[in-house]
């Protein structure tokens, strides 16, 4: 069973601790080859456009009107003068069609793109939307997904605005108190760090090993509010989607696990059973397959051992917005000695698209461990053992930190809070 994390505020706050435990990963976003219609949500609620949200020389422009009145703003049309108004509370604005400035609560401010109407609907600004309602925008590249965390959610998840968004400055977030200027799919992401260039430039011609990034997951309904996607090449042209299932790359074994035959043609990633991903490598080098930065998993030294009590945190419907939310914390504690002791865990691979799944059922207890390669070996004192893939996250630095673990598809550190 899954304990509550008993904090206020718990479904943002552990939103914004999984970005804080995992550093850079997942940070830096590409394209999408393959264009969806971006979707919008407020809260827990999606947006019902009739004009979908569109792209233009760096701007993102929704429909005004339905995001608008679902964030409770009445609106105003004057016709004659082209002008919208909007109202509720102490926050008002005016906005004329076709001109890029606008008046918010008795100032003016500078619009991205001016408002302009489509098929008799007025679009406007993303960045816009942010100032106006005070809200958090999230932009998830992975799905195309924009969601719109208003006042009254930050407030009841026990945050401000401003804080939110010193965290995620802080911490290499991708998100910002306003959203991103430039669009979704250019790989800028609103957090103003640079994307680094890796040790040695990706080539596509001669992908080997492992490669993991991490994506948001904003409400928590996929994988607990950070997902890990993770391909492993191997030797002649095949692949393995998503986390192997007895430990890391060294373990696997193409006649107990789905390999792929694969091709890449017009950045395009292949696989022989039909499934296809976009495939690029970054000007500066970097892989990024499915909008996903991805970083190589490095071996772990030899006789390499941990020290210290760990915590994975997730949620589920962003704790609080309703009845069926729930958060939870698994904690597991590592000594040199080999030992450990684990409190609800309940480790789970991520289901990336091989349909693989590898689970511990949620136990606490004791046993010993160990680390060879990338394999986590957990021998529970009731006799189960599980293997996991494992490594250590790079710190700021630049160097493996050893408070920032992998452990399949969880993201353990150390709680220094």
């Amino acid at each position: 069973m899954r304990a509550v994390y008993k904090k206020t505020g718990a479904g943002l706050l552990l939103f914004f601790a999984l970005l804080l435990a995992t550093g850079v990963w997942g940070m830096k976003q590409a394209y999408a080859a393959a264009a969806a219609p971006i979707k919008v949500a407020v809260d827990t609620q999606w947006v019902s456009f009739s004009v979908d949200p569109l792209l233009d020389g760096g701007s993102t422009l929704v429909q005004m009107r339905p995001l608008f009145e679902t964030m409770g703003i009445a609106l105003t049309w004057n016709q004659q003068n082209q002008t919208i108004t909007g109202q509720k509370g102490s926050m008002s604005f005016t906005l004329k069609v076709g001109s890029t400035k606008a008046v918010l609560n008795g100032k003016e401010i500078k619009l991205d793109k001016p408002a302009r109407v489509v098929q008799g609907n007025t679009l406007v600004p993303l960045r816009f939307v942010g100032e106006a309602t005070g809200g958090l925008v999230v932009w998830d590249p992975k799905n195309r997904e924009i969601t719109i965390f208003s006042e009254q959610m930050l407030s009841q998840l026990g945050l401000t605005k401003e804080q939110a968004a010193e965290i995620l400055a802080k911490n290499g977030g991708m998100t910002t108190s306003n959203p991103p200027k430039d669009p979704p799919g250019t790989g800028q992401t609103g957090s103003g760090d640079e994307e680094k260039a890796p040790a040695s430039p990706v080539k596509l011609d001669k992908l080997q090993g492992m490669y993991v990034g991490m994506r948001l997951d904003p409400g928590g309904y996929e994988c607990g509010g950070a997902c890990w996607d993770y391909y492993t090449f191997l030797p002649g042209q095949k692949v393995v989607v998503g986390e192997p299932v007895s430990g890391g790359p060294e373990t696997i074994d193409c006649s107990k696990q789905a390999c792929s035959a694969y091709s890449i043609k017009n950045n395009r990633l292949t696989l022989d059973n039909g499934k296809s991903y976009a495939i690029r490598v970054s000007a500066k080098g970097n892989l990024f397959i499915e909008d996903v930065q991805l970083e190589p998993v490095k071996p772990v030294a030899a006789h390499f051992k941990l020290s210290g009590s760990y915590v994975y945190r997730g949620y589920s419907g962003m704790a609080g917005a309703n009845s069926a939310s729930s958060a939870w914390e698994e904690r597991i504690a590592f000594q040199t000695d080999g030992t450990f002791k684990s409190d609800n865990l309940a480790l789970g691979t991520l289901d990336t698209g091989a349909g693989t799944t590898n689970s511990s059922s949620g136990v606490s207890g004791t046993g010993t461990y160990d680390i060879s390669g990338n394999t986590i070996t957990l021998k529970f004192s009731d006799g189960k053992t599980e293997r996991f893939v494992f490594f250590v996250h790079t710190g700021k630095d630049g160097k493996p930190n050893p408070q920032d673990i992998q452990i399949g598809d969880r993201n353990f550190y150390v709680d220094n809070d």
